[in-house]
């Protein structure tokens, strides 16, 4: 740093762990923990996301002023990674082993006895011993106390700072702050409606917050919002692992013909009302997972899956125009993991009350690192405009030279692949239009679970075969799921039915597509019901991403790439090119045709 400014490190230390450092005001870098540890969702004490977000702004541990924690309370499963590393057959034994004697028989239940071998998935940091082994969703006043003093007292003695430099702010508070001050328009919004949702944190599952001028009012905060817990019990009851594969629910979804999904949403109606600003659940509701597992019995899983989304969009709609009447304000921003739902965005997006709608990436809990530290800025008495908004989501890693030459000396690429340095845009986009797949891995990496083109596999959008060859070549998904096209900026209006002030950068909300966008990006929208989830590459952001793109609309007249996070399934984007090798070509079911890093193209030997 030139001259000394405040540098504010963020962290969150729940599931989905992940770091940020901010330096005079402006986010400098943010990553996940589970792309260094590779352990999906990993939990935790970010350690390595820490350094990393620290040696991209160029600061040690004495140059950091405040530390900036997301959440108050984190539940001790949570301290243990407990979360994120149990498998389905294990949850379902955590349901019936644990949770029904707990609720229905009043039992004291120890988790140890259930999993008496369990062993904690990466290395988590904290002292554990000083944590309780108990799977708790209601946490005892004392219990809260003395694990957030532990973490208090560890990060200040990590980072060598007075315990008062360390600040906790509240959970959904700090979605708020993210959802708000990362817009890069806010400034032109007098009033923004921000609302935040998800599973629970803090003891709150919703709230409905206003930003008038940059002056933050929560005008409601409750625990009554059910839905995104309800989706997770689902997710797991239809054999899916809650908190990571909602998603593929809602893929699903659109698939289920009306008469199979009118008796699931019937009842979850039955289950969840919504009444002004608030939500009210059925008395016969003791515990999620036992009363639709006992509900739903006799439907079919894809009736299921349809009858959830639709419930599930229908009350939040209601909810979001009873808070718009409420506020009169129609300027939307959306926090927490509920609104991961790009169906539910989509409803949103469409509603003649909403002027404009902002989704920001990675709103999950992996962003309340960043959240913490606006809103410290403000605590801290700081003028908060003159904290920078969120212009690009490329907040991680660069690969070095050393990093780039590691991947290409390794015996299974001197193996399989031939090099061609100074490769150009044009070489990755001639594969592309002959109907080869391609790996791309330039730039800093992205912030969130969306690959933006920085970590990305991309091919022919328009040939539906695309969407074969990658889920037999690399990504082994369910074959109902639907991949994400990436469009030029001056394209959208081609391919997609949007209208101005709705987000359309970071794949966060689902849209109708046109005549054209059906034909163009026909593996690249979900094959049933022609929506996209679009993200919008401007030259400016992303002119590595942007000039592959282009070159390809030069040669097929098409000015979108299909994209999917390069990855293979159950594992993080890969952070480093090595990881490439190691997880991805390693792999006996893995073929990728090409690898395009940092202007290497390479390119799979043809056998003869």
């Amino acid at each position: 740093m030139k001259n000394k400014e405040l540098v504010v490190v963020g962290i969150n230390d729940s599931h989905n762990a992940s770091a940020c450092v901010f330096v005079g005001g402006t986010l400098i870098a943010a990553a996940a923990e589970e792309r260094f540890q590779r352990i999906k969702s990993m939990g935790g004490f970010p350690k390595n996301a820490i350094e990393e977000c620290m040696k991209i702004a160029g600061v040690t541990k004495r140059n950091v002023d405040y530390v900036a924690v997301g959440s108050i309370g984190v539940s001790a499963d949570n301290m243990h990674n407990i979360v994120p590393t149990l498998g389905i057959r294990d949850l379902y034994r955590l349901e019936k082993e644990y949770w029904q004697p707990v609720i229905y028989e009043k039992k004291n239940k120890r988790l140890r006895d259930i999993f008496p071998h369990y062993k904690p998935k990466g290395v988590l940091h904290y002292p554990l011993k000083s944590v309780p082994f108990a799977f708790n969703r209601e946490l005892s006043p004392a219990t809260v106390e003395r694990i957030a003093e532990m973490r208090k007292k560890f990060a200040a003695r990590y980072f060598g700072l007075p315990e008062d430099s360390v600040h906790f702010v509240d959970h959904h508070t700090a979605h708020a702050y993210y959802a708000y001050w990362t817009d890069p328009l806010r400034e032109k919004k007098r009033n923004v409606l921000v609302l935040t949702a998800d599973a629970g944190g803090d003891g709150v599952y919703e709230s409905v917050n206003v930003f008038s001028d940059g002056a933050f009012k929560c005008i409601y905060r409750g625990h009554t919002c059910l839905v995104a817990p309800i989706y997770s019990y689902m997710t797991l009851l239809l054999g899916m692992k809650p908190n990571e594969h909602e998603y593929k629910v809602m893929g699903l979804a659109p698939y289920a013909k009306e008469y199979e999904k009118k008796g699931p949403r019937g009842v979850f109606e039955d289950a969840l009302a919504v009444h002004g600003l608030k939500f009210r659940r059925s008395p016969e509701v003791k515990d999620l997972f036992k009363y639709f597992q006992e509900k739903l019995l006799r439907y079919r899983f894809d009736g299921i899956a349809g009858g959830l989304q639709d419930f599930a969009e229908d009350i939040i709609r209601t909810w979001v125009l009873n808070t718009i009447k409420a506020t009169g304000i129609g300027d939307l921003a959306l926090s927490g993991g509920l609104f991961l739902n790009i169906k539910i965005n989509k409803v949103l997006s469409e509603l003649q009350s909403v002027r404009s709608l902002y989704v920001p990436p990675g709103i999950g809990d992996e962003s309340l690192a960043i959240g913490a530290c606006y809103r410290l800025f403000e605590d801290l008495g700081k003028d908060m405009f003159k904290v920078t908004p969120l212009w690009h989501a490329y907040l991680g890693s660069v690969a070095t030279k050393k990093d780039v030459e590691k991947l290409l000396r390794h015996p299974l690429i001197k193996r399989h692949y031939s090099i061609k340095r100074k490769a150009t845009p044009d070489d990755v986009a001639r594969v592309l239009a002959r109907g080869e797949i391609c790996a791309i891995f330039q730039g800093a990496m992205e912030f969130g679970p969306r690959a933006l083109g920085h970590r990305s596999i991309i091919a022919d959008p328009s040939k539906p075969e695309s969407v074969k060859k990658i889920n037999d070549a690399i990504k082994m998904r369910d074959f109902w799921m639907p991949f994400t096209p990436s469009i030029l900026s001056e394209r959208m209006n081609d391919y997609i039915v949007t209208r101005n002030g709705i987000s359309d950068s970071y794949m966060t909300v689902s849209f109708d597509t046109t005549k054209l966008g059906r034909s163009h990006l026909a593996a690249a929208i979900h094959p049933y019901d022609k929506t996209a989830r679009p993200q919008r590459v401007r030259k400016s952001v992303a002119p590595e991403y942007y000039s592959i793109i282009k070159a390809f609309e030069k040669r097929t007249g098409i000015g979108a790439v299909l994209n999917t996070s390069l990855n293979i399934h159950g594992k993080p984007i890969v952070r480093r090119p090595i990881e490439i090798a190691r997880e991805l070509i390693a792999n006996a079911d893995v073929r990728l045709d090409n690898i395009y890093i940092e202007g290497i193209l390479l390119s799979r030997k043809r056998r003869t």
